[in-house]
């Protein structure tokens, strides 16, 4: 058990901080510091894209604010402390670190509902609360998980002196988990608040062009692959057929590790109910949430399944095999890939959202929301990025670019 442990926390528990993560971990200590002597609420909200090791901040921190609580000389002393994530792999990870230090318990991991309704309950506050993945916190009433008031944000402010919260607007994947710019400006309007961003890019070794190929492709702009020698060994792909590229994706990971196939959503249930991503010959599950004490990417047996969005969000993978479902078409006129909403088989990310009733915004939603997905799963991966294209027009189109 404590072999699996480290292997969950390997990607988040690290010393081996840049000079910017340590500059921000500092001026994030002074702000924490600040807000606990004022009479006021106050919000420290790190912002950055994918891979740019914003947990990684929030897990150092939150460990040197939990090791100061019992020494009396520690501006932490004392204090009442809880770190929330709306995402089960994720909190199951984070729950693992109270297993590994001597300051940090299981119970100081929660979900978002679950720290409010309790510290409600009690009548209790926090003194600092820290927040990964902000931009999967509701911002909708869901009686289902017991969620009834109306912006999960906002109440945590509320039950907490000071609030340090991640968020990167890219990773908005649901209306009820809506999230833009404006709308968190509204939320903090009333409270001191600083913004702490960050913006290199540590999981993706991968040269600038790179980079901006795939920031393009992930926004749905189609331009020609860097030439190889741009690349810089970086491995990037596109297949015509998914089972060549599975073939290919197994034999990299016999030698580094760490290589899985994820999907997008919209390919269909089999007869069975079953839920298979199928093309060409390829034909494998899609890993529906099952909580086990080793991640999903961890597991052995995971190279036999395709992942998604709520197996491999905030995970660090060596290469991804990403499978573009048929709702992701290529749009001829404007050269660029259109999602198709009708094809989109987890009508869920489309629930009405009291923050989207215009029709415009609400169809820029259903494309943001698809686009948003393809960014989380397309920068998984630190060495390489293999992609196949369920869409014929689309798939032909990639193999252009990719000549």
């Amino acid at each position: 058990m404590e072999e699996n442990i480290h292997q969950n926390l390997d990607a988040y528990d690290r010393n081996d901080l840049s000079t910017e993560q340590v500059r921000v971990i500092g001026q994030l200590k002074e702000y924490i510091q600040a807000g606990l002597q004022s009479d006021r609420h106050h919000v420290a909200i790190i912002e950055g894209a994918a891979g740019t090791g914003k947990s990684v901040i929030l897990t150092k921190l939150f460990k040197e604010i939990r090791d100061g609580k019992p020494d009396p000389t520690s501006p932490y002393y004392g204090l009442k402390t809880a770190f929330t994530v709306n995402h089960p792999e994720l909190l199951k990870v984070y729950q693992d670190m109270g297993s590994k230090y001597q300051n940090i318990y299981k119970k100081d991991y929660q979900r978002p509902t679950s720290i409010i309704n309790g510290l409600d309950k009690k009548g209790e506050e926090l003194d600092v609360l820290f927040i990964d993945e902000g931009h999967l916190l509701l911002t909708k009433s869901e009686p289902y998980v017991k969620f009834r008031q109306q912006n999960q944000l906002t109440e945590l402010i509320r039950l907490a002196k000071v609030v340090v919260v991640v968020f990167d607007f890219a990773q908005v994947i649901q209306s009820k988990m809506y999230w833009d710019q404006q709308l968190l400006d509204r939320v903090v309007s009333d409270v001191p608040h600083r913004v702490f961003p960050l913006d290199f890019q540590y999981r993706m070794q991968a040269s600038p062009a790179v980079k901006e190929w795939i920031d393009a492709f992930a926004k749905g702009d189609l331009e020609k692959l860097p030439s190889k020698e741009k690349l810089q060994g970086y491995d990037l792909e596109i297949f015509a057929r998914a089972a060549d590229l599975f073939k290919k994706l197994k034999q990299v990971d016999q030698k580094i590790g760490m290589a899985r196939v994820v999907s997008t959503t919209g390919f269909h249930h089999d007869e069975d109910g079953k839920h298979h991503v199928v093309m060409d010959d390829f034909d494998l599950p899609w890993d529906e949430y099952d909580p086990q004490e080793l991640t999903w990417a961890k597991r052995p047996e995971s190279i036999n399944e395709v992942g998604s969005i709520y197996t491999v969000q905030g995970f660090d993978l060596n290469l991804v095999g990403l499978l573009l479902s048929p709702a992701f078409e290529y749009d001829s006129k404007k050269d660029r890939i259109w999602v198709n909403p009708k094809k989109v088989i987890h009508r869920e990310i489309y629930k009405k959202s009291p923050h989207l009733t215009d029709e415009k915004a609400i169809a820029k939603a259903k494309q943001d929301f698809m686009l948003n997905a393809l960014n989380i799963l397309a920068k998984r991966g630190r060495y390489g990025l293999y992609i196949a294209a369920a869409d014929p027009a689309l798939s032909k189109r990639l193999q252009e670019l990719a000549k």
